[in-house]
């Protein structure tokens, strides 16, 4: 999601409301309230988020833990080798294999995992799955997520997403209910190529990939019960984990592995 077509469906909708219950002034009015509001929204967005999910900062002077160092040695040396220096790490206890990112490619922004890809993946995946979170901040596809998710949050208080808690024990239909439209991995498969360019390996990902979606449908979705729009932005969406299972025939992620493969046989040939 980007930040510019959040301020623009801001600005047109409050233009929209201030001209239907007054006149062009009021409709420009509106429009610079909301468009002011979004920018207020975003300054805090983030840390609402990290702060929501109990997330811990990662740097190399305050952790104690040898395998978090390990990985933020690893997490460093590719956003170096990305030109994206400044980007920073948090860490979320769930044994939920997942991570996402945030923020923009100006601030460097934020790549977040949980305690669960730990548990889930090899040193090299890990790597494979921080280079894949790298090329959505460098492509911008991450500056108004910290948006997307504290209004998930606050949607999930008033009890309307709900039924992510009746997709955790597995509803029948749920291929017909989400169905799979290629259009949509196209952000995906495009961080998941740039992500095989920078590790200069495109089976550590396909395999990497595979791994958190059993992992994920393993695992207690506690997560997403309190912000449900998680899945949208995670690496691997949980959601299609349950529609590869149901009905393979349509898996979003045999499609990202099968592009994957098909780099792998560009480059071979």
């Amino acid at each position: 999601m980007h930040l510019v077509k959040v301020n623009l469906f801001a600005a047109l909708s409050g233009f929209i409301l201030g001209w239907t219950i007054g006149n062009l002034f009021l409709g420009v009015a509106f429009a610079a309230l909301l468009v002011l509001a979004v920018q207020i929204w975003h300054m805090f967005a983030t840390r609402f988020v990290l702060n929501h999910l109990n997330a811990v900062s990662l740097t190399q002077a305050s952790s104690c833990n040898p395998i978090h160092r390990m990985f933020l040695g690893d997490a460093y040396k590719l956003a170096e080798q990305a030109n994206m220096g400044r980007t920073q790490f948090s860490i979320i206890e769930t044994d939920l294999p997942l991570a996402f990112s945030l923020g923009s490619r100006q601030s460097g922004g934020r790549i977040v995992v949980t305690s669960g890809l730990f548990k889930t993946l090899t040193r090299l995946e890990i790597a494979s799955v921080i280079a894949h979170e790298l090329g959505h901040i460098r492509a911008g596809e991450r500056a108004a997520t910290g948006l997307l998710l504290s209004f998930s949050a606050l949607l999930a208080k008033t009890g309307l997403f709900g039924w992510v808690h009746r997709a955790n024990k597995g509803v029948s239909g749920l291929g017909n209910v989400l169905p799979f439209r290629r259009a949509g991995l196209t952000p995906e498969c495009r961080a998941d190529a740039f992500a095989a360019a920078l590790c200069k390996n495109t089976g550590i990902l396909a395999s990497a990939l595979k791994k958190l979606e059993r992992g994920i449908r393993a695992s207690h979705w506690d997560g997403l019960e309190t912000l449900p729009a998680l899945g949208r932005v995670a690496i691997v969406d949980p959601r299609h984990a349950y529609i590869s299972s149901a009905s393979p025939e349509i898996s979003p992620m045999a499609h990202r592995v099968a592009e994957l493969h098909r780099l792998q046989l560009a480059e071979a040939a």
